[in-house]
């Protein structure tokens, strides 16, 4: 295909593996106070000075599920943090998954609008 050959010979040599870090999608923190999210959680990043300059202290990594306060960068164990957890990661039982097809309960969104349970709506 021509078009790729162009692609090769006209951009191949600008691109930089060494540079490539795929991992930050691996690093996200979710600031659990304002939800705003942050690549990593050290000393030199975002997260780290959002935590001192806004006072926010607890940040969810979205990968781990581990919680932790910055900036002084300990692992919060909590309890009530496991709903927001369920949220990210639900975990069913197969009885659970089973009975969603028998079920039909309608539910009411925070707009007043009505929906069937386990089926989310597109805008």
């Amino acid at each position: 295909c021509p078009i790729s050959t162009q692609f090769s010979a006209l951009y191949s040599t600008l691109i930089s593996k060494a540079v490539l870090d795929f991992t930050i999608y691996l690093n996200v923190y979710a600031c659990l106070v304002c939800g705003k999210y942050f690549q990593g959680r050290g000393k030199n990043t975002h997260a780290y000075t959002h935590s001192v300059h806004d006072d926010h202290h607890v940040y969810l990594n979205l990968l781990t599920l581990r919680a932790y306060c910055l900036p002084d960068n300990y692992e919060v164990i909590d309890a009530t943090l496991e709903d927001i957890k369920y949220v990210l990661k639900p975990t069913f039982t197969e009885e659970e998954i089973v009975s969603l097809r028998h079920t039909h309960k309608i539910c009411r969104a925070l707009d007043g609008t009505t929906y069937y349970q386990g089926i989310q709506g597109l805008n």
